[in-house]
């Protein structure tokens, strides 16, 4: 449509220029050529205008959301982070727990140990020991046995009867002639019994076991 108005304004012109009507010729030149231009370009920029504020627009809801996201990206971050220490605590408080149990479980079976040496064996007597080394010592006859009270006994609890020797004889005045492991469950894997073995360290299930070995080390 473009291309047929200025062909036909063209011929126009050249007509009104051949009869020497440059006036004319001007006239029908701003009219049928600049005048169309600049009122699309006009148009052209009125429509950039309205874009531009439009994209301003959007600019700026762009710019609150990210502000918004922002915001809840650290809100994240620190709920996250609360939870972290939550969970750490929860984790602590669990471990502790599992610890104070264990403990007691030693303490009371110790105790019951206590009560059958003195019903079935009351040439030995068992201490309580308060340390982290064994659990209890059984002294009698020449003997003295350092022994450690396991749920279900471990290559930690081998490795940790071991090495509190030194102290238990710095503390009781002689070195343990016997290193036993009393299983509370009845359970002893395999490579902890394999383990304790290599070590010189017998594990046993039943108070009987215990005064067994003690007898036979006379």
């Amino acid at each position: 449509m473009m291309e047929e108005a200025l062909k036909k304004a063209e011929d126009v012109v050249l007509e009104a220029i051949r009869r020497g009507n440059f006036e004319e010729a001007g006239r029908i030149v701003f009219r049928d050529v600049f005048k169309p231009l600049l009122d699309l370009i006009f148009h052209i920029e009125k429509e950039v205008d309205r874009n531009t504020e439009n994209i301003a627009r959007l600019t700026e809801k762009v710019d609150k959301n990210t502000e918004n996201i922002a915001k809840l990206t650290e809100k994240v971050d620190k709920n996250t982070e609360n939870i972290d220490k939550l969970t750490e605590n929860v984790k602590k408080l669990l471990g502790e727990t599992g610890r104070l149990r264990g403990r007691d479980v030693e303490f009371r079976t110790g105790l019951t140990l206590q009560g059958w040496f003195r019903k079935n064996a009351p040439d030995y007597e068992v201490f309580i020991w308060d340390g982290t080394e064994a659990d209890i010592l059984i002294e009698g006859r020449g003997i003295l046995a350092s022994i450690d009270i396991a749920i279900k006994p471990k290559i930690e609890d081998v490795r940790q009867l071991k090495n509190g020797i030194g102290v238990i004889e710095e503390n009781w005045g002689r070195k343990p002639d016997l290193l036993i492991i009393y299983s509370r469950s009845g359970i002893i894997p395999k490579r902890v019994a394999d383990f304790a073995d290599r070590m010189g360290i017998k594990i046993v299930r039943k108070p009987a076991e215990i005064r067994k070995i003690l007898d036979e080390s006379k």
